[in-house]
């Protein structure tokens, strides 16, 4: 009886967990959008040149954003695994 309680409760943890990533990778993105919007130019030619420009932007930003974000979260976890 205790591992199901167990097994769910763990279940429903890691669910919450994986949303609330989810929701931080799209908030990362916008905000990574929002950003590289100086190097978008409307009507410039060719468009997928610069389109080319502003994705690399928005990945290069958001990569170093999760990569920071997931070190932070791991340096957490450690600390609280040693207490």
């Amino acid at each position: 009886m205790f591992r199901t309680i167990a097994t769910a409760a763990i279940l429903a943890l890691t669910v919450t967990a994986a949303q609330a990533s989810d929701s931080l990778a799209d908030r990362v993105h916008a905000a990574a959008e929002k950003a590289c919007a100086v190097e978008a130019a409307p009507g410039m030619r060719p468009a997928t040149h610069y389109d080319a420009i502003v994705q690399q932007c928005v990945y290069r930003i958001s990569d170093s954003a999760m990569t920071k974000y997931q070190a932070q979260a791991t340096a957490a976890q450690g600390k609280l695994a040693n207490k």
